[in-house]
């Protein structure tokens, strides 16, 4: 476990020491027609502004880490903060278009979630870009069957300055 400590722990340095910086925009949310009702969902703030820091550094293969920080309105429109790490896979088809699968994790805090107590994120992350703009998808699914929670969807995208 040690071992796998100090490797991750070496990963994120190199990637905050020689990383490309970027600028991230978060806007959208979607919450599940399907999981919410109509009432619920008009209360919910779908507008999810806010702004982030962070790095970025391609690996040997052209695909993409990156370690970030963001504060965005959340669905009930108070502020989340999120650090995190990402990983994809990336797609290129033509010039200088982009396609992206992986994953994020990190750690999060949510006045409806555990009282603002940190907690750990683990979610799916897909990307489309072209150049050094980036739009990022990622999906939060139900994971009870009460309804008015989960199945949400969150989009914010990225800006490279090299």
């Amino acid at each position: 476990m040690r071992n796998w400590v100090d490797s991750a722990e070496q990963n994120l340095t190199n990637i905050y020491d020689t990383g490309t910086p970027d600028v991230f925009f978060t806007g959208y949310t979607w919450h599940d027609p399907a999981t919410y009702t109509a009432a619920k969902r008009a209360t919910l703030n779908s507008h999810a502004w806010g702004l982030g820091w962070g790095k970025h550094l391609a690996d040997a293969n052209g695909n993409d880490e990156m370690v970030y920080a963001m504060v965005f309105s959340d669905s009930h429109r108070n502020a989340e903060p999120v650090v995190g790490y990402g990983k994809q896979w990336l797609w290129r088809p033509a010039g200088k278009l982009h396609l992206g699968v992986g994953y994020t994790a990190g750690i999060t805090s949510r006045a409806d979630i555990f009282n603002n107590i940190p907690f750990p994120i683990a979610l799916p992350l897909v990307s489309v870009g072209y150049g050094r703009f980036t739009l990022y998808g990622t999906f939060l699914p139900k994971v009870t069957s009460t309804l008015n929670n989960g199945n949400v969807a969150f989009f914010f995208a990225r800006y490279a300055f090299r």
